[in-house]
């Protein structure tokens, strides 16, 4: 009994743990409130920030959107196969795709312009104003594959038009390694008429059979196999 007595009291005399760590929570808190206050308020700033940033930069997209959908149906109108626009009807549009670059250059629609004035420079056969206006789109849009593709095929017909053939394969050669089917058929193409270009009838004729793999329905099959038919003599 005696010796009970003696553990309660001696369990008495020892600091509660609760109370203990509350005391010092508080006293840490009173000594350091002015930095806690300070913490919390830029806190609470950088979280307001980032919200109307990302309300700010939805709002951005949409008017960027809007702006591009105008200047879009008026390059679809010029790029048609069936009525093609006149010179300064292409150039008015690329004005246009400039405006949208101009105002909205970090929303999707101001990076995808690039890809578009790329189209119409090409279109004019201004070579070199196009590979710059694609490899702006390169550097600046994500890594989403089709629109990628697009850019680099354009440049392969870019170089193409400039007699630059080494580049124009290489770009040919990036757009198959991006894997993007339907486009295969036309990269294996480009990559054959500039070694044939070259004088490398080997790598010319390699690369047409691979368009005539990839494309067995093509209108142009036919073409192609007399031309390979005429290397290989």
């Amino acid at each position: 009994m005696t010796r009970t007595k003696k553990i309660i009291k001696k369990k008495l005399k020892e600091p509660d743990e609760f109370i203990t760590l509350t005391e010092r929570t508080y006293l840490f808190i009173t000594h350091h409130f002015k930095k806690i206050a300070v913490s919390g308020i830029i806190v609470l700033i950088l979280v307001f920030s980032f919200f109307f940033y990302q309300r700010w930069e939805r709002k951005n997209e949409e008017h960027a959107y809007k702006t591009f959908s105008l200047a879009f149906e008026t390059y679809e109108r010029v790029n048609s196969p069936y009525q093609e626009g006149s010179p300064q009807e292409v150039k008015n549009v690329i004005e246009e795709l400039n405006e949208v670059i101009k105002k909205f250059p970090k929303t999707t629609y101001g990076k995808l312009s690039f890809l578009y004035k790329g189209n119409l420079y090409f279109k004019l056969g201004e070579f070199e104003k196009a590979i710059q206006a694609y490899e702006s789109f390169l550097q600046k849009a994500d890594k989403e594959k089709l629109h990628r593709s697009f850019a680099m095929q354009g440049l392969g017909y870019s170089y193409e038009g400039k007699k630059e053939y080494e580049k124009a394969v290489s770009a040919f050669q990036k757009v198959i390694e991006l894997g993007q089917s339907f486009q295969m058929g036309d990269a294996y193409l480009g990559m054959a008429r500039c070694y044939e270009k070259m004088g490398k009838n080997k790598e010319a004729i390699e690369n047409y059979k691979h368009f005539l793999k990839v494309s067995q329905k093509s209108q142009m099959a036919n073409i192609i196999m007399k031309k390979v038919s005429n290397l290989e003599k």
